[in-house]
């Protein structure tokens, strides 16, 4: 299904009617890295139905990651790990928290050796006089069992170093994720056993689900070649590479060869290193585990990400292939990047499959086709109607692409800086899981939409925007995009929208007015939850965790930020707006007051700030209201279709600067008097 952009409907914040099965539980396969599946892992990890399993490879050998590899031999490398774990333990109790803030606290760049070794020694001695402040307060809250378990790791890490440095061997303790010095010493205490090791880590941190290594623990390392003959030596250098030439090949080399031989010998003629290379190729064994995993799968999908070192590189492991192939009911859904990345800047979707195939059939050894291992291809496909500025796109172009259109689907599926929505991957699983097996998965708010309606704001509209972009609503497993409506402007506002990274623009065609903007804005947003936020700068950004916060933790479809409830001295906070013209000073202070007690009296419900710029909604519901006005008196139809239909509106204290006109303010009394008019209006109206 080739699924035309712009023409989806928007994940919907209401669950799916119960799956008729009780019982109904669907075992998922993610292959992943660290980072690039980190909303899809989440959009799972929300759906009680599912049972999802991890599926990594261990081959990063990157600043603390590789510096432990060499620390101590044998150890595949822990980032991906951490990352994954770090990701699916429970945030239900301060302990969590505390434990997810000590995995992810890195030491300082150009840590001494003596201050991490007395680090180590007072965590693992239960020292804890001589720890940090931030270290003490995370290690009060721990769980007993907990404690116990970090100290232990900690002891068998200095163990192995005090022993190392004895022999001149010192740990470079330079920025390195403390998470991965408490895996290293997790993986001494498991005897070495990598993917012991893993099992114990996901443990300790109380993880749902599962964290697999793709293979039985051979410790090989990555290497490529890329079309023009260059040689890349380890995954660090794959995911840092500057060649714009396409990798050709990559190779899974022995640890001795690459120790020994291959990454000293940087003087070796380009002859010789291909020997060596070619000696020193393995292919790893699968995982029995991951074996296990893929066979009774429901669901496998191969996760978007940094393809050349997170993703092929599990693909080459012998059993793989075999394991998908002979998994003959589940659903199998490549995932393609949306935006190029270091390892992929000249490739589009086609070939990335091309190349993922390559890998699944190791290089042609297993004999397969694509229909074994993929039912389902998910494409990026941006809209043609909205500005953007940043990274190129992963093109998609049907004509060119090799394999059945009826298993694409196309779409814009960026939640913000080439991020996948989760929801919209959950949705579009979900619709092919109910299609195959008549059980729906439920859904749960993924994104959030922030409109931004402006008309001759280029004094403020950049700082706006500025500090919109830099919101992030991960706490709320949400991500955000920011949606900016220029309703008429004369000045420069929409151009410095428009050159704004990470922002959607648009502009009316001719001036129509605040409420315009606001309902272009509703249909061009794609997220579950809606906000307005004005470009301004009267109202604090901060003050949108909260209206967040009340919709998505407690279920509130509309929330309103309201200015009334912080404000001590309102008289004075309206003369600084007017000066010394009495009569808006007298309106605008009874004005307020009126629409409230009208809102009484209509509707049985008052409300303190029907005016206010900061209102938050879940989606659904709010285009189920059809609003039809275009000015401010949007805000009065908004408050009278919603006590219509006896929805709460629940309102949040909000910090609120009020501008002088001579600033740009640009509310009016015949504004005020349209909206005391559409609450009359409304009231009587047969629709809404």
């Amino acid at each position: 299904m080739i699924a035309a952009p712009g023409n989806l409907a928007p994940v919907q914040a209401q669950a799916h009617s119960p799956t008729p099965k009780s019982d109904f539980r669907l075992n998922v396969v993610l292959f992943s890295g660290g980072s690039g599946t980190g909303t899809i892992c989440s959009a799972l990890l929300r759906q009680p139905q599912l049972a999802p399993t991890i599926i990594i490879n261990a081959y990063d050998d990157g600043h603390s990651t590789g510096r432990l590899r060499r620390f101590i031999p044998g150890m595949l490398g822990p980032s991906d790990v951490r990352k994954n774990i770090n990701r699916m333990m429970p945030r239900t109790q301060e302990r969590h928290e505390a434990l997810l803030s000590l995995s992810e606290h890195r030491l300082p760049k150009g840590f001494p050796f003596d201050d991490g070794m007395k680090l180590v020694r007072a965590a693992a001695n239960e020292a804890d006089a001589d720890l940090p402040d931030f270290f003490r307060r995370q290690f009060e809250v721990l769980a007993v069992k907990q404690a116990r378990a970090f100290r232990r790791y900690f002891q068998r890490f200095l163990e192995y170093t005090e022993a190392e440095a004895i022999r001149g061997n010192r740990f470079d303790f330079n920025d390195c994720a403390l998470g991965n010095i408490l895996f290293a010493g997790c993986h001494l205490n498991e005897d070495r056993d990598f993917n012991r090791a893993v099992q114990a880590f996901s443990d300790f941190f109380e993880i749902r689900g599962k964290i697999l290594n793709v293979t039985q623990g051979e410790n090989l390392f990555l290497m490529a070649r890329t079309d023009d003959g260059q040689i890349i030596r380890g995954e660090a250098e794959l995911v840092s590479l500057e060649s714009t030439s396409r990798i050709r090949d990559l190779f899974l080399v022995d640890e001795t060869i690459y120790r020994d031989v291959i990454e000293p010998g940087t003087g070796l003629p380009p002859g010789e290193l291909d020997r060596y290379i070619q000696a020193g190729t393995r292919t790893p064994a699968i995982n029995p585990e991951a074996k296990r995993a893929i066979e009774t799968a429901d669901v496998i999908i191969y996760g978007p990400g940094t393809q050349h070192s997170s993703l092929l590189p599990s693909y080459l492991t012998s059993g793989v292939a075999e394991a998908i192939t002979a998994n003959l009911k589940a659903d199998k859904v490549f995932i393609a990047n949306i935006r190029r990345d270091v390892d992929i800047q000249q490739e589009d979707a086609n070939e990335l499959t091309q190349k993922f195939l390559r890998a699944m059939s190791r290089n042609k050894e297993v004999p397969l086709e694509s229909t074994q291992v993929v039912t389902h291809f998910f494409f990026q496909q941006k809209n043609n109607d909205e500005g953007t500025h940043g990274p190129s796109y992963v093109p998609f172009d049907e004509s060119a692409f090799e394999f059945s259109l009826t298993a694409v689907t196309a779409r814009d599926w960026e939640v913000q800086e080439g991020k996948h929505a989760g929801g919209y991957v959950m949705q579009e699983l979900s619709r092919i899981v109910q299609t195959r097996l008549g059980a729906a998965l439920q859904s749960s708010p993924d994104m959030v939409s922030i409109v931004v309606p402006a008309l001759n704001e280029e004094k403020t509209v950049a700082e706006t925007l500025r500090r919109l972009t830099a919101m992030d609503f991960h706490t709320f497993d949400l991500g955000r995009e920011i949606i900016f409506v220029d309703g008429g402007s004369t000045d420069k506002s929409y151009e410095i929208a428009r050159n704004t990274p990470g922002v959607r623009t648009y502009r009316l065609p001719k001036k129509q007015g605040r409420g315009a903007a606001l309902r272009f804005g509703i249909e061009k947003a794609r997220g579950d939850l809606i906000i307005f936020f004005p470009a301004d700068l009267e109202y604090l950004e901060a003050d949108l965790y909260n209206i967040v916060f009340s919709m998505v933790r407690n279920g509130f479809k509309a929330v309103f930020g309201t200015r009334a409830v912080k404000c001590t001295d309102l008289g004075a906070q309206l003369k600084t707006v007017y000066d010394d013209r009495y009569l808006p000073y007298m309106v605008s202070k009874y004005g307020g007051i009126l629409l409230s007690t009208t809102t009484l009296l209509l509707y049985n419900r008052y409300v303190t700030d029907t005016l206010t710029s900061i209102k938050g909604f879940d989606a659904k519901f709010l285009r189920s209201l059809e609003l039809k006005s275009n000015g401010m008196d949007l805000d009065s139809e908004i408050v009278a279709k919603v006590c219509r239909r006896r929805e709460y509106i629940l309102e949040v204290p909000v910090e609120y600067t009020a501008r002088t006109k001579s600033q740009g303010k640009k509310s009016s009394t015949l504004q005020g008097l349209k909206a005391l008019w559409a609450l009359l209006y409304w009231r009587f109206a047969k629709s809404g």
